[in-house]
């Protein structure tokens, strides 16, 4: 039959048929292709939450070994400086105080390694507590410098202060020293003997404070600079490398700075050096502070 469009004109179209019981069988295949996408994702959910949970567990029990390796840790720390003042507990030969002061070094880096991993599992956990108090910047970096004394002295090494203004910064003293101790340690392996120089400062900007570890170590590659945030992450992973350490000292300088309200990065050239900055927030913000 001969059809007319609106405009009067001969139209071959032919009109669309509707069939019911096709349109409902597509209707019921849509319902259920949503409920298999609906299980589908309940699924997924359920398998989330339940990696979650294995992850939070893994992070408890490995924070509880921790604690029970920190736990005999004391005495043997105590009963070895014991025998190193001979008058206490008798005296010892020279063989016999090598051993002792082997003994007694190897028991303090494991006692940094537990505090790392405990403070590491603390970070993850969002438990990590934090002080707040008037920290005087200058006094800070004049206490750092005295700590690294020895150790500055024996790898015959030059520690610097970049002389900063009155700065007064309302923060975690204890933390951010403990930040600068990561990176000045850090420095101490990559800087040469007598060669070497570390400074350390600070800046007063607008908002925040903004420290500084420079050397003029070996320096790190722009590769390694993207990655050595991440925890355990090792520039040397080779079982001959010449450097001590586990990886999760920068990754909880992060942690740390983070947790106050600030950032930290690093800029770095290959055999020139590498200074490691961090900004703080000069006022308090909200943190986990301890009771």
């Amino acid at each position: 039959m001969t059809e007319f469009s609106k405009t009067n004109k001969i139209t071959n179209k032919k009109p669309i048929s509707t069939n019911i019981k096709e349109i409902h069988e597509l209707n019921e295949n849509f319902k259920g292709m949503g409920q298999k996408v609906e299980k589908t994702l309940t699924v997924q959910k359920e398998y989330v939450e339940k990696l979650k949970e294995i992850d939070r567990k893994k992070v408890e029990f490995s924070s509880m070994v921790s604690h029970e390796l920190k736990t005999p840790l004391v005495p043997i720390l105590g009963y070895v400086q014991m025998l190193q003042k001979q008058e206490l507990m008798g005296e010892l030969n020279k063989k016999q105080l090598d051993a002792v002061d082997e003994i007694y070094s190897s028991a303090l880096k494991l006692q940094r390694l537990v505090g790392d991993i405990l403070t590491t599992q603390k970070l993850e956990l969002g438990k990590l507590e934090f002080n707040q108090e008037n920290v005087d910047v200058a006094e800070l970096l004049d206490l750092i410098i005295k700590d690294f004394s020895p150790i500055i002295s024996q790898k015959k090494i030059h520690l610097i202060k970049d002389n900063p203004e009155n700065i007064i910064i309302f923060s975690d003293k204890d933390r951010i020293n403990q930040v600068f101790s990561n990176l000045i340690k850090n420095a101490i392996d990559f800087v040469e003997s007598e060669k070497g120089q570390i400074t350390i400062g600070a800046k007063n900007k607008k908002e925040v404070i903004k420290f500084f570890v420079k050397d003029n170590g070996i320096g790190i590659s722009e590769i390694n600079q993207k990655e050595i945030f991440k925890t355990f992450y090792q520039i040397d992973t080779s079982t001959s490398r010449k450097r001590d350490g586990s990886g999760l000292g920068l990754a909880i300088c992060k942690g740390i700075i983070e947790g106050l309200g600030g950032k930290i990065w690093v800029e770095s050239k290959e055999n020139i050096g590498t200074t490691f900055y961090f900004e703080i927030p000069k006022q308090s913000i909200k943190i986990n502070t301890k009771k």
